[in-house]
């Protein structure tokens, strides 16, 4: 193996060029331009033909990695309604057989109660149809950092990828693509990419993991796509009658005069414990702390991707000071193009701290 050799994981999909090599690791260039390492025995290089782009097929490159993934008594506890989880970006083994009928389908993410500081991401397909998905996470420069693509079976979860919580402090957004097929004749899904908004609130709040029909486990479950056909075959039944009345009584309905709102200028962001979670007696001082200062990253950082003008005056209380002590650092180091004073000592004593967002 050497510098500029065209190589592809082993136990992974993808591969890229060789772009330097590091005792026993390799410097991989993927198609995105992303530097990834890579054990040197966890990956193989690609022969290719002069006169096409064709891989060669070898021996080696001719296996089957579908099923190596490692299988621990906590993932098959998971397996409930849905089939098995496989490791992300794992080659998936696709049956052969008939795909059941049907045209209902409803695709979700799941993540899963944080175990030492991670949490396991699923995408899961309830429906009939086979899916191929890519998943990844917005950066700052609005690019997507990719974290797994692949294929799966209908009625199935798969593993996206295990991520720190500490990730999650700060408003994330996913970006995931679906395209829906079977291996019989079937009606074509046309799905739209979504992006999901990930909130530090709603993910640490209290109560956010619950009870649902993939996991022995509790999880956040957030709806991606869902296409009921009860919904589609009621719009279907409409007659023609009752669409042309429709249409006859909005004609005869003056239109109403446009109402337009306005955001206020001063936006008021309440801090205090008691405002955040239902009892505050479950959480830690340091865990208080981490979810007051995501409800603080969360509403600034939505302000500025939005545009938005004016100001926000967050209430953090006196108390031990502590708070507003690292709100404050937190503004001088991430945010050091806004101003941020006092808020008004009549309305909020000392207790609040007022941001100009321009």
């Amino acid at each position: 193996m050497k510098i500029g050799d065209k190589v592809r994981f082993l136990n992974d999909v993808g591969g890229g060029t060789v772009l330097r090599i590091e005792g026993k690791t390799v410097i991989i260039c993927d198609d995105d331009g992303f530097e990834i390492p890579a054990p040197i025995a966890d990956v193989v290089v690609v022969n290719v033909r002069e006169a096409t782009n064709f891989p060669v097929k070898t021996p080696e490159a001719s296996r089957t990695f579908a099923g190596q993934g490692e299988h621990t008594p906590a993932a098959a506890s998971r397996e409930k309604r849905v089939g098995d989880s496989t490791p992300a970006n794992a080659p998936v083994e696709v049956s052969p057989e008939r795909d059941a009928p049907g045209d209902s389908y409803e695709l979700m993410l799941a993540f899963l109660p944080p175990v030492n500081e991670k949490t396991e991401l699923y995408l899961l397909n309830d429906s009939p149809y086979r899916a191929l998905y890519s998943v990844g996470m917005y950066e700052r420069d609005g690019s997507v950092r990719p974290l797994a693509q692949g294929q799966m079976e209908g009625d199935s979860k798969q593993l996206i990828s295990t991520l720190s919580v500490s990730l999650l402090r700060e408003p994330r957004t996913l970006r995931v693509e679906i395209l829906l097929y079977k291996n019989v004749c079937y009606k074509p899904q046309n799905i739209d990419a979504a992006d999901v908004e990930l909130s530090p609130i709603k993910f640490f709040k209290q109560g956010a993991f619950v009870e649902n029909d993939f996991f022995d486990e509790n999880a956040l479950i957030v709806s991606l796509f869902s296409g009921k056909a009860a919904e589609k075959e009621k719009m279907r039944s409409v007659s023609a009658e009752e669409i042309k009345a429709a249409i006859q009584q909005k004609n005869d309905t003056p239109p109403k005069p446009l109402q337009v709102f306005r955001q206020p200028e001063l936006e008021e962001v309440d801090l205090h414990a008691e405002m955040l979670v239902n009892d505050v007696r479950k959480l830690s001082a340091g865990e208080l702390l981490e979810l007051q200062m995501s409800r603080f990253s969360a509403t600034l950082e939505n302000a500025l991707v939005s545009g938005r003008k004016g100001r926000i005056v967050f209430i953090h209380g006196i108390g031990s000071g502590k708070l507003k002590q690292e709100l404050r650092q937190s503004l001088t180091k991430n945010y050091p193009e806004l101003s941020f004073q006092d808020a008004s000592f009549r309305e909020y004593g000392y207790g609040a701290t007022m941001v100009f967002l321009g």
